[in-house]
């Protein structure tokens, strides 16, 4: 009857899981957002450089929604370090759906669901199986965590839509999401800025 007279319950923490982890995209200012708020540094999530202004971030993927991947939860669940990375991609790899590519504009546009489509700058294997239709480099750039784009470096028309609908779903929406104008240059295995000039 008076419930509010209780001890509240413990709050119970999902066991974690190693195939529960995945790779997020961030902005650094997502770091800075962390350290403004005052959360102890060992409560920020474990992050690796990707591009530019650009993170990888970690998280589990639990029932309920995403939980950042702190140092101490990443032991937790059985993950060393230098597997980070790679673990991170494989699970990402089974969670993906099949993307699907629209054009827009001399652009094109990919579409996995779950609003999580900047991620695919993590999958090589999507890329290379790409560049054999691109006469030039990729470029690609992701404005929101559910956007990204790209073009043939070697259309300069297509490079001048890039930039401008890049532009154009970032102003979308000033939340959380938006993650960065900056346009990128595949080499490889990995990301590079490029510079239109």
């Amino acid at each position: 009857m008076f419930g509010f007279l209780k001890k509240p319950a413990a709050r119970q923490t999902p066991s974690l899981r190693r195939e529960q982890l995945q790779p997020r995209i961030k902005h650094v200012h997502f770091i800075d957002a962390l350290r403004q708020a005052g959360v102890p540094q060992e409560q920020w999530p474990c992050t690796t450089p990707l591009c530019g202004e650009l993170l990888v971030t970690y998280a589990f993927d639990l029932a309920d929604g995403f939980v950042m991947a702190t140092p101490a939860m990443l032991r937790e669940a059985g993950v060393i370090g230098d597997e980070l990375a790679e673990l991170g991609r494989a699970n990402l790899r089974r969670a993906m759906p099949q993307p699907q590519f629209f054009a827009k504009d001399g652009c094109g546009l990919a579409h996995t669901g779950g609003e999580l489509e900047a991620t695919l700058l993590l999958l090589d294997e999507v890329w290379q199986r790409m560049q054999p239709n691109f006469a030039g480099a990729i470029l690609a750039t992701v404005p929101r965590r559910d956007r990204i784009l790209l073009c043939d470096g070697a259309n300069p028309a297509a490079t001048a839509a890039l930039a401008r609908q890049t532009g154009e779903f970032f102003d979308e929406q000033d939340d959380a999401h938006r993650l960065s104008t900056q346009l990128m240059r595949r080499n490889g295995d990995g990301w590079s800025l490029f510079n239109a000039h």
